[in-house]
């Protein structure tokens, strides 16, 4: 059984996540592990854990606290506004993913090992191409004897080279998609990291050589699980995005202060109309990617079909969030343009996140196509 924490008791998380990360993710922490292996503070990751941050949606007779995605969205802001590195959103993805499949003996292995921060799974979810949509799959599976066969290339898989496991997603030579777990030291597999330009995450490329996964491995019978394909993906967009707002809502509020304090003919920048319009535009995409965001994790927690909602908001909010982004730069004139400003850290993290699980107008293509759908059934 879901429960929600209160509004008193979720300001209090935020209120706990925030002094955290204030404290041990500021900028220059984050720029020290810009160039970082791992890309992400281990021994921060292990403070996130003993708080009990991922276990917060998942049940707890998997180790988990059995609270709400409502609730975890709090960290997931928090974790955007301090662009703090971390595994927490491929571990949640992996996670849900497990528990919507039909092998409930591998959700009972590995959850808890997700729950207590011990173990991180990437999500191989998209094709060479980038693409989520389930017919444009690259790795590809064929059915043996008593599992199945993978082979092909998924790129851009968040924290791919720190995983201990790989959730796999392929398209069945029979038809349907197939979701796999994937040891990332098995034969045949070969992880190689992403140079992108957001250093604040890191993507690695995933080379499946004809590996063999055993029956035991799978989510559930090979091309069966596309409607668990698509909600996984839609998780992902999810907190895509809710991780964009954390992070276009902090810099706004640099951006504010800076306005506020940086003068110009004697008086403060933000006085002249064009830096008010600049503000009041950021402020109101700021505003409704937070309104998308909660409509979103609304329909996570009511247990509905996630993909429309998903689609949603992240058609929105992704060039939304961008756009603040973009306008920090240019309230802040030219240090905004400069490494040592912390602007372009902001804009490079909502632009993957605008990316990531799929782009604005993908989600936009599946609204259309589910409009149309509807329109025609009438």
């Amino acid at each position: 059984m879901t429960f929600q924490l209160s509004e008193e008791e979720r300001s209090e998380l935020r209120d706990a996540a925030r002094r955290l990360l204030v404290d041990r993710s500021t900028s220059l922490h984050v720029r020290q592990l810009l160039d970082d292996e791992a890309g992400y503070d281990t021994a921060l990751w292990s403070s996130i854990a003993e708080l009990g941050w991922p276990a917060i949606p998942i049940p707890e007779d998997l180790g988990g606290m059995g609270a709400s995605y409502t609730d975890l969205a709090v960290i997931l802001h928090e974790l955007g506004r301090q662009l703090t590195p971390s595994p927490l959103i491929s571990n949640t993805i992996a996670a849900r993913a497990l528990q919507a499949g039909a092998n409930t003996a591998l959700a009972d292995e590995l959850v808890p090992g997700l729950a207590a921060g011990e173990t991180v799974l990437g999500v191989a979810l998209s094709s060479l191409g980038g693409s989520y949509d389930s017919s444009q799959l690259s790795v590809r599976s064929r059915t043996t004897s008593p599992g199945v066969v993978l082979h092909g290339t998924a790129r851009f898989v968040p924290d791919g080279h720190v995983a201990d496991a790989l959730v796999v997603a392929a398209a069945h030579d029979d038809g349907g998609v197939t979701l796999t777990v994937v040891d990332t030291s098995a034969p045949g597999v070969a992880i190689t990291a992403e140079d992108t330009f957001d250093r604040t995450r890191r993507l690695a490329s995933v080379a499946l050589d004809n590996v063999e996964v055993a029956g035991d491995r799978l989510l559930g019978d090979p091309g069966s699980m596309a409607d668990t394909y698509e909600q996984t993906v839609g998780l992902g967009a999810i907190a895509a995005v809710l991780d964009a707002v954390g992070a276009a809502e902090r810099i706004l509020e640099v951006s504010t202060e800076y306005a506020k304090g940086r003068m110009q003919f004697d008086r403060p920048i933000g006085s002249f109309q064009a830096v008010k319009h600049h503000l009041a535009n950021m402020f109101t995409d700021v505003e409704a990617s937070r309104a998308a965001a909660a409509f979103a994790v609304d329909t996570l927690d009511a247990g509905s079909d996630i993909r429309h909602a998903a689609a949603v908001a992240k058609s929105f909010a992704g060039p939304a969030c961008v756009r603040v982004a973009s306008l920090a730069v240019q309230v802040h004139g030219g240090i905004g343009f400069t490494w040592e400003h912390d602007a372009h850290l902001f804009l490079k993290r909502v632009s993957l996140d605008e990316a990531l699980f799929g782009t604005p107008k993908w989600h936009r293509q599946y609204l259309a196509t589910a409009l149309l759908e509807e329109r025609l059934e009438v």
